[in-house]
């Protein structure tokens, strides 16, 4: 098993470890895929509930809506902690818990889905097509439904690339419950960050918040390594 991904049983709850990219195929090895989710899943069905703790920069959209509906189908309360970092689709699978907590200190972020492609004009309009499709029916819906917030508000969050810390999330009701500020071993390494072990590329953020951030260096880190993203007409978010 990946240490990235990790199901733990323990006095009848079950705990999901979700670190690292999502994806629909483990092209390094360290990415959290649908099959891995529901493969393990599988192991926890005598467990009473579920928490599920995410440290993730985001991934494959359909990936991450997959993962969601996994997590959604389970007949037992499920909870999410956001141990670092919940950006792009991340955020999304958080949402899928009955409660969301989050360390002041932790960090969600939404934005609107993306992709790389190569085409003629036809092809293009027809990706922008089904990223605005992506936007209506999967992310707004998503987070109207957990916010109360109205569609223009969450539109507006969206194309702007908007960061919440903990304390944020709570206020506009993407988390449940806020938690003291919690160790987050972050540190800079060239033009990336690290949060707890996690590496995350910053050039894929058009507005990551490093102010928010003191550089530091954690007592005790896994290698993450370095590696390019395969997203050549691959959905992201």
């Amino acid at each position: 098993m990946s240490k990235w991904f990790e199901v733990i049983a323990k006095a009848k709850i079950g705990e999901v470890y979700i670190y690292g990219e999502i994806d629909d195929f483990k092209w390094w090895g360290d990415e959290v895929t649908p099959t891995d989710i529901k493969e393990e899943l599988e192991k926890l069905k005598d467990v009473n509930e579920v928490n599920v703790y995410v440290n993730s920069p985001g991934g494959g959209v359909f990936a991450g809506v997959a993962i969601y509906n996994e997590l959604k189908r389970i007949n037992k309360p499920v909870t999410s902690y956001i141990d670092g970092i919940a950006a792009s689709i991340a955020s999304l699978v958080v949402l899928a818990a009955d409660r969301v907590v989050m360390p002041s200190n932790a960090m969600i972020m939404i934005h609107n889905p993306w992709s790389v492609i190569a085409g003629n004009a036809t092809e293009l309009r027809d990706m922008a097509d089904k990223l605005d499709k992506i936007t209506d029916s999967t992310l707004l819906t998503t987070y109207q439904t957990k916010t109360g917030l109205s569609e223009e508000r969450i539109k507006n969050m969206l194309d702007a690339e908007t960061w919440l810390s903990g304390k944020e999330a709570v206020e506009l009701g993407f988390a449940d419950e806020l938690l003291e500020e919690q160790k987050v071993a972050a540190c800079y390494i060239g033009n990336n960050i690290k949060f707890n072990s996690v590496e995350v590329e910053l050039k894929q953020f058009k507005a990551f918040p490093k102010a928010k951030f003191n550089e530091h260096e954690p007592k005790k880190t896994l290698s993450l390594s370095t590696r390019h993203r395969h997203n050549l007409n691959m959905l992201t978010a």
